[in-house]
């Protein structure tokens, strides 16, 4: 993986938009990024990590310290980085998560994190703004999730991977090293890609339990397998003992379905031997069986035909001793058959008579009810229906005259009340259009006043705008005001702590002077303390010593000396900072001051609140605005309809006049007509009602004339009908018809009785004609029982061969199909058992469990154990120039602690110069940052020239050089430097002074006087 640009914009320290040119940077290998403590430098390491993996590089590090304590509001935290790995360009863009003011009222919200990823053409500037790299790149997706696994896939390390080999930052630089060898152990094979070694091993492993579990399958199904093969031959104990002795000594040995046939054949030969016997003696038993059976069937045919005979001779003779009555029976059917054609019609004339006599009496009835001027002269009869019918027909022609006058006179009162209504109703809508014509004569004064009101509140609500911007300035000139006050107290507060800091480094530096003017008093009684008797003086070179200096109780040692030494530099340190941060304050202050203008906390508060109050009463006349057009459209509306409203009352009106005219008139004409239809009577319905009566007796009289001589003609013929009927079935009179006749259950009763009698008499005939019975002797003799108990005998025998029979057949063919399972399972064994032992063999040795892994190494970690070597040997080329020869790190099989599960990835450093080997954590800081740094250069040369691996093209140094030596940190350059022959970029993070005389290229990040950094890029 190579960097090519990385942007920041409000992060960390830096307020505004910086971007560092990697691929200008890397033209020399080596750059180095510099700047005092706490500028931001390890801000621009966190900002490639968190574009990467939405976290930064520490593992204890917060998010939240991405977001620029410096920026506006408005400003967006962003980090924007283009990558280049194996799979091409790509540009990630990630804000954090972070708490900003709120646009409208106080208090803060969350701005919430998002990711942006894009694919870039290979020749694309990454220098280039987003403005051209949105145009050029495909966008990889946009979803935090989808991105970070995106980016994981293409980078080809999780992130704490990545920090470890590539990203190197304060406090995790010897991770790897001081790692345990199972941490290494993942490390190691996420960047070799090793991990199929560990799924070979795996899946040899699957195998070999596979192949275990189908051996314990077969030999179990064998197992069963001859368990069912000795419970279907049932053969005696000692059998059964000697056949399963026999076949488990064959399972037991190799070429196991061979051994077992053997014993199977033989068993199941015998069975079959047998089988066959039984079958032939039960075929001779059945064929005796079947011979008696028969000659039982036949005694007991011909005794069942002797009684049959015997039983239909009694049945002939009890019919002929009832002959006689049998006879009669048919006489009496052939009568009542005769009777039964004739009662319908003597059933009809009795009906016709009937009806005739009843039509006499209606006429009677009819001629009784009629008026008497309504009678015609004489005896009822034809004559009489002409002048009848001419009465009838004037009376119903009368009535149909009135009956338009009858509901004329009924109504008469309804339409002398609805004349009455009609004139109320147009007295009513008079009164109605006077009302309308008033309303609205008072409308144009209302309406004029609704709109003034309604153009008033909307000036007011046209002031909206500018009383907001009026508020807003207000609420940011008493949060200018608040700010103030705090900054000026954190002044003051600074300004104490400088005081402080000023007063204890003054007693610091008098400390340190007072310190070396003792020790520079004692030195004559310390060099005298070193005086030998005839040596020479150090200092006067004399031999003689005759009154030597003594050295002072108190005398002060070089160690105190740069004891007090180093407190004297710690103090000048605090104190510059606590100097830093008050001038800093200062001009924060003056700042604000500027800005405030000097206002104090309640004149600004009372502004912000009278221009909260202004805002909103622009805010309620805008409101009340909407209201008023609405009421005014609602006015209009109202006026509109109720001129509507008149318009149509008057309309109702005028037509509600030419009603009342008409109804007038047709109510004069209908009363003229009503007392002219009466003539003579109270009303024009009574004489309606007389008419209608007189028409409806007229009607009756003529009907019951008809109905009279209708009856008669039908009576006359029902009587002529039933003396031809009578004639033709045998009958002289009605009286003798009915005496022969028979109910119908009766008849029907005989006449099943009739046919019954014939039917027995001709079954009893023909089953006495029957060849069997007619040729049957009359002596004839059968000895049943005899027959059938020679049949039983010989079935019991049959049956007892023949159940002997299937039993065996049923065991042999038992035992065949057995026998048949056992010898599949037998070669079923062999099979798998010749197919798991290569894959148990090649399992235990890659699990490292074979005797042929003599140092039992699993597969995944003999490949990581090479690639460590690589490693190793990689770092050992750079650690002996770097120790000068002192240092050699070694891999070892041993494990590291009893808690270490792996082993061959265990690592230790030996010492040339005791020739010990030392765990590495015993280094000291100096020697554990160059060692480290040896270690993660040999693993990038590693990965580099692996073919498929992941290309580490660049990396970076977090600090860590303050702890070299000169002599060391001249032989780290050294090796850095080498590291442009193989294309890797390596970035230094340092603000010690020999590196920034050694690197040219550099990123230099600064603070500035009002507080955020700034950076600037030297390459070339």
């Amino acid at each position: 993986m190579r960097l090519r640009s990385l942007t920041v914009q409000a992060i960390g320290p830096f307020a505004g938009r910086h971007t560092v040119d990697f691929d200008a940077l890397g033209t020399s290998g080596l750059f180095l990024l510099e700047g005092p403590t706490g500028a931001g430098k390890s801000t621009l390491i966190d900002a490639v990590v968190f574009a990467l993996y939405g976290k930064v590089a520490g593992a204890d590090a917060s998010e939240e310290r991405l977001r620029s304590a410096y920026a506006p509001d408005d400003v967006e935290s962003v980090v924007e980085l283009v990558f280049e790995t194996a799979a091409g360009v790509h540009r990630v863009r990630r804000t954090p998560a972070y708490q900003r003011a709120k646009r409208r009222g106080a208090g803060t919200t969350t701005a919430q994190a998002s990711v942006k990823a894009w694919r870039l053409p290979a020749d694309v500037d990454p220098a280039a703004g987003p403005d051209v790299l949105d145009t050029v790149g495909t966008l990889l997706g946009a979803r935090l999730d989808e991105v970070g696994a995106e980016m994981q896939r293409v980078v080809g390390l999780d992130r704490t991977q990545f920090v470890q080999t590539i990203v190197l930052p304060q406090g995790e630089f010897a991770r790897f090293l001081r790692a345990n060898p199972e941490d290494r152990r993942g490390l190691l094979q996420k960047i070799f890609g090793t991990q199929v070694y560990e799924q070979v091993q795996k899946q040899l492993a699957q195998m070999r339990r596979e192949a275990d579990r189908a051996v314990d399958a077969a030999r179990a199904d064998l197992a069963e397998a001859v368990a069912h093969l000795l419970g279907a031959c049932a053969l005696p104990d000692d059998d059964t003992v000697r056949v399963r002795g026999l076949l488990d000594e064959a399972v037991a040995g190799p070429q196991v379905a061979d051994r077992v046939a053997t014993v199977v054949d033989a068993t199941t030969t015998d069975l079959a031997r047998q089988a066959d016997d039984a079958a032939v003696a039960s075929a001779s038993a059945t064929a005796a069986w079947e011979g008696a059976r028969d000659a039982h069937e036949t005694a007991r045919a011909t005794a069942a035909l002797v009684e049959r005979r015997a039983v239909l001779r009694t049945g002939l003779a009890r019919l002929d001793a009832d002959a006689e009555q049998h006879a009669s029976d048919a006489v009496r059917l052939v009568a009542a058959r005769a009777a039964a054609a004739v009662r319908p019609v003597l059933t009809g004339a009795d009906d016709a008579s009937t009806a005739q006599e009843a039509a006499r009496k209606a006429l009677a009835a009819a001629v009784d009810a009629a008026p008497a001027d309504l009678l015609p002269p004489g005896e009822p009869g034809p004559g009489w229906r002409d002048p009848v019918e001419a009465a009838r027909s004037a009376a119903a022609d009368d009535a149909a005259r009135l009956e338009r006058l009858v509901a004329v006179e009924a109504r008469l009162d309804a339409d002398r009340h609805e004349v009455r209504d009609l004139a109320a109703v147009l007295d009513d809508l008079r009164s109605e259009v006077a009302l309308a014509d008033a309303w609205l004569a008072a409308r144009p004064a209302a309406r004029a006043a609704l709109v003034v009101r309604l153009e008033a509140a909307r000036a007011t609500a046209a002031q909206t705008g500018e009383r907001a911007a009026r508020l807003d300035a207000a609420e940011r000139l008493v949060q200018d005001v608040e700010a103030h006050r705090a900054a000026d107290a954190e002044r003051t507060v600074a300004a104490a702590a400088r005081d402080e800091a000023a007063r204890a480094a003054h007693a610091a530096v008098r400390a340190e002077a007072d310190l070396r003017s003792a020790r520079v008093a004692g030195l004559a009684g310390e060099l005298a303390a070193g005086l030998a008797p005839g040596g020479a003086c150090p200092v006067c070179g004399g031999t003689e010593h005759p009154a030597p200096a003594a050295v002072p109780d108190d005398h002060v040692t070089d160690e105190q000396v740069d004891a007090a030494q180093a407190v004297r530099e710690a103090a000048e340190r605090v104190l510059a900072e606590a100097g830093a941060t008050h001038a800093a304050l200062v001009e924060r202050v003056a700042g604000l001051a500027a800005r405030t203008g000097g206002q104090d906390a309640a004149a600004a508060v009372a502004a912000r609140d009278a221009a909260r109050a202004a805002l909103a009463e622009a805010q309620q006349a805008d409101a009340t605005a909407t209201d008023l057009a609405a009421q005014t459209e609602a006015f209009d509306a109202a006026t509109q309809a109720r001129h509507v409203l008149r318009d149509e009352v008057d309309a109702q009106l005028r037509t509600a006049e030419l009603a009342l005219v008409a109804r007038r008139e047709q109510l004069d004409r209908a009363e003229a007509e009503v007392v002219e239809g009466r003539d003579g009577y109270p009303t024009v319905a009574a004489r309606h009602a007389v008419l209608d009566a007189r028409a409806s007796l007229a009607a009756a009289l003529l009907g019951a004339l008809a109905d009279e001589r209708a009856a008669a003609e039908h009576a006359a013929a029902r009587t002529a009908e039933l003396r031809s009927v009578l004639a033709e079935h045998g009958f002289a009179t009605a009286d003798e018809a009915r005496e022969a006749w028979s109910a119908p259950d009766a008849l029907a009763a005989l006449e099943r009785q009739v046919q019954d009698v014939a039917a027995e008499r001709a079954r009893l005939l023909g089953g006495l004609a029957e060849p069997a019975l007619a040729t049957l002797a009359e002596d004839v003799g059968v000895d049943l029982d005899a027959t059938g108990a020679v049949e039983r005998a010989a079935r019991a025998a049959a049956d007892d061969l023949a159940g002997r029979a299937r039993v065996t057949r049923e065991r042999a063919r038992a035992a065949s199909a057995a026998a048949a399972r056992v010898l599949a399972a037998a070669r079923s064994l062999d099979e798998h058992a010749a197919h798991a032992a290569p894959v148990a063999r090649m399992a235990a040795l890659a699990a490292g469990t074979g005797g042929d892994n003599a140092r039992a190494l699993s597969l995944p970690t003999y490949v990581l154990a090479r690639r460590f070597e690589d490693v190793v040997a990689a770092a050992n080329d750079r650690l002996r120039v770097m120790s000068d020869g002192r240092y050699e790190l070694v891999r070892s099989d041993a494990k590291e602690d009893v808690r270490s599960r792996t082993t061959g990835l265990s690592m230790r450093v030996v010492d040339h110069r005791t020739e010990q080997e030392r765990d590495p954590r015993t280094l000291s800081g100096g020697e554990t940052f160059y060692v480290s740094l040896c270690l993660a250069l040999g693993m990038a040369d590693v990965v580099t020239a692996e073919a498929g691996g992941i290309e580490l093209g660049t990396l970076f140094v977090d600090e860590g050089f303050g702890a070299l030596d000169p002599h060391v940190l001249d032989q780290v350059l050294v090796e850095l430097g080498r590291l442009r022959a193989g294309g890797r970029v390596v970035g230094v993070v340092s603000h010690v002074e020999a590196l920034k005389q050694a690197i040219a290229d550099r990123v230099e990040v600064r603070p500035t006087r009002q507080g955020p950094s700034t950076l600037r890029v030297l390459a070339g």
